[in-house]
C-alpha cells in the first residue's frame, strides 16, 4: 500500500523511467506556475472548490452511445415506413431502436450519484466520496504528485499522458488509504498544464477564494474565476454545439472555409444524440440527493462540505 506521495513519486518513477518527467507539488509553496484549471472546476465559491472526476465526465456514455444507435435507428425505420409498403416493414428495427434508447437510459440513471472532489476553506482538508465511504487529507501538509509520459500506437503514434494524483485516507481507518487523481482524463495531459491545476487549487485554499490569473487575491469574483467555471462546466452536449461556430467565424472572415471547420461542423450533428444522451444523464446526476437526503449547490453533498465529527 501507498502510505505517503514520497513513495508514490518512487513509484511513478519506476513506471516512467524519467525523474524528469515527475514532480511533487506541496500545499505550502508555490510551484512557480500561474494557476489553471481547464475542463475540471464544477463549484467555487467562499466556502469550497468541487471538482469533477474522470468517472462523472464519462457518465452517461452508454446511454449517449443508445442515442446515437438508437436515434438513427429510428430515423432509418421512419425513412423506410414512408416509402415502403407498411405491411412489409420490419417492425423489430423500431423495437430494438427504441431498445438501445431505453435500457441504458434507465440503468444509468438508476445509478449512484457520482460526487466530486471537495476542497473546503472552512475546514482546510480535501474530502472525496468513494462508493459512499468517505476519504479526506488535512491541507496543512499536503503534497501532490504530478508526472507526464507517452503512449504510443499505430494510430495516435506518441501521445502525451499525465496526471496529479493525491493521497487521502478513510476517515475513521487511517490505514485505508487510496490515490486519487485531481486532473480528470490521462490524455493529452502534460507535466506543465498539471502544474498549473495544482497551483489553481493551492491558491484557493490558501490565498483565498477569488484572484486573477496571476494568482494575485482579489476582493470578488472576477473575469478570470468567471471563465474558468464557465470552461469547467461546459458538458459534451456545449462542445458540440460550440464546433458549429467555427464555421459562421471563418465565413464572416473571409478567408474560405477551412476542412477542419466543415469536419467538426458535420461531426456536431452527427454526435449531437450521442452528446445529448449524456447530457440527460448527467443532469438527472445532478439533481440526485446524497446518501443523507441534503445537498448543497453544485452538486455537494452536505457532509463532505461540512468537517466531520
Amino acid at each position: 500500500m501507498i502510505e505517503n506521495v514520497r513513495q508514490l513519486f518512487k513509484v511513478v518513477v519506476d513506471k516512467v523511467g524519467d525523474s524528469s518527467r515527475v514532480r511533487i507539488l506541496k500545499g505550502s509553496s508555490n510551484s512557480g506556475s500561474y494557476p489553471s484549471l481547464p475542463g475540471l472546476l464544477e463549484a467555487q465559491n467562499e466556502e469550497y472548490l468541487s471538482l469533477r472526476t474522470a468517472s462523472a465526465d464519462l457518465k452517461g456514455i452508454f446511454t449517449g452511445m443508445g442515442f446515437l444507435l438508437g436515434g438513427y435507428g429510428v430515423c432509418l425505420f421512419a425513412l423506410i415506413f414512408l416509402s415502403s409498403d407498411v405491411s412489409s416493414i420490419d417492425w423489430w428495427l423500431l423495437f430494438y431502436s427504441i431498445l438501445a434508447i431505453v435500457l441504458p437510459l434507465v440503468w444509468e440513471t438508476s445509478r449512484p450519484p457520482s460526487l466530486p472532489i471537495i476542497f473546503n476553506r472552512r475546514t482546510q482538508e480535501i474530502y472525496y466520496d468513494r462508493k459512499g465511504q468517505l476519504y479526506h487529507a488535512i491541507w496543512e501538509g499536503i503534497e501532490a504528485a504530478a508526472y507526464e509520459y507517452n503512449m504510443v500506437n499505430q494510430n495516435t503514434g506518441s501521445m502525451p499522458h499525465g496526471s496529479l494524483e493525491i493521497i487521502l485516507q478513510k476517515f475513521g481507518e487511517p490505514d485505508d488509504r487510496i490515490v486519487l487523481s485531481l486532473s480528470g482524463g490521462a490524455a493529452g495531459r502534460r507535466l506543465a498544464t498539471l502544474i498549473s491545476m495544482w497551483e489553481y487549487v493551492r491558491r484557493y485554499m490558501t490565498v483565498g477564494p477569488w484572484f486573477d490569473e496571476a494568482g494575485r487575491k482579489t476582493d470578488q469574483i472576477n473575469p478570470f474565476i468567471e471563465k474558468t467555471l464557465k470552461e469547467g462546466r461546459m458538458s459534451f452536449l456545449d462542445y458540440e454545439r460550440s464546433n458549429r461556430e467555427y464555421l459562421a467565424q471563418e465565413r464572416r472572415e473571409g478567408n474560405g472555409i477551412s476542412g477542419t471547420a466543415v469536419f467538426l461542423w458535420v461531426g456536431s450533428y452527427l454526435f449531437f444524440p450521442m452528446a445529448y444522451g449524456m447530457e440527460v444523464v448527467q443532469r438527472s446526476d445532478r439533481k440526485k440527493p446524497c446518501a443523507n437526503g441534503r445537498r448543497l449547490s453544485g452538486c455537494v453533498c452536505t457532509r463532505m462540505a461540512r468537517k466531520p465529527d
